[in-house]
């Protein structure tokens, strides 16, 4: 069975992690001072110690999970090399990874609870990457959830344009709207048995390419077929 295919390749790091996230999360109750945390809110937590000392553990947590995000989705990738997207395989493949994800949604929003979303003045601008990971591969409504939050940690130029956008256009397409950016793109079989890349539905298709700039991307009309969202062909 292809789960527990995944399972036994991954199986002893996958343990390992959620031990060491258990681990982590009692340390964290154990020796906090503060009773709540309002979630996605940054509260300093006061003990006394240096930032460094204090969320040390935050950071090796956020660090292991993205880690196992980064490994899981690598196995997931060779599970469709090998028996292509639409395999009964893959099906199985993708519902394993769900669950994986929710194991590290949970794992980082209980810490989160503790300490608050990560500042790179705190945690360090690393973490909020790793966060900013794990919240893209939330489910949907977690994912919308955390829209006011990404914004500040953007505005606070703690998350790069490129991954701001992403995660703007992924909400924006999750909710059957144009995406702004043109970071998401899809591919689609044509009848010939060749593929075919194209970008979703984007709003001013025209004014793309200035959206883009004022966000550090590079164009991408110039690469698009004139007229389309079709992206052209390698070589082309």
């Amino acid at each position: 069975m292809l789960t527990l295919d995944i399972a036994a390749m991954i199986g002893i790091r996958v343990v390992s992690i959620l031990a060491l996230a258990n681990a982590l999360l009692f340390w964290l109750s154990s020796c906090s001072t503060s009773s709540s945390v309002t979630q996605r809110t940054h509260t300093p937590v006061t003990t006394g110690l240096p930032d460094s000392v204090v969320y040390r553990p935050y950071r090796l947590l956020l660090d292991q999970l993205a880690t196992a995000d980064w490994q899981d989705r690598k196995a997931l990738f060779n599970v469709f090399q090998l028996h292509g997207f639409k395999s009964a395989a893959a099906d199985s493949a993708n519902r394993w990874l769900m669950r994986q994800d929710s194991s590290r949604l949970q794992a980082f929003q209980a810490a989160e609870r503790r300490y608050g979303w990560p500042r790179a003045t705190t945690a360090g601008k690393e973490a909020v990457g790793q966060a900013y990971l794990l919240i893209q591969h939330a489910p949907v409504a977690v994912h919308a959830s955390y829209q006011d939050t990404l914004r500040a940690t953007y505005m606070r130029g703690e998350l790069s344009g490129f991954n701001y956008a992403t995660y703007l256009d992924r909400l924006l397409h999750n909710q059957d709207k144009p995406q702004r950016y043109g970071t998401q793109r899809g591919r689609r079989v044509l009848e010939n048995g060749q593929t075919e890349d194209y970008l979703f539905p984007v709003e001013d298709l025209a004014e793309l390419d200035h959206r883009r700039a004022t966000m550090q991307l590079e164009p991408i009309l110039p690469r698009l077929q004139p007229g389309t969202l079709i992206l052209k062909s390698s070589g082309k």
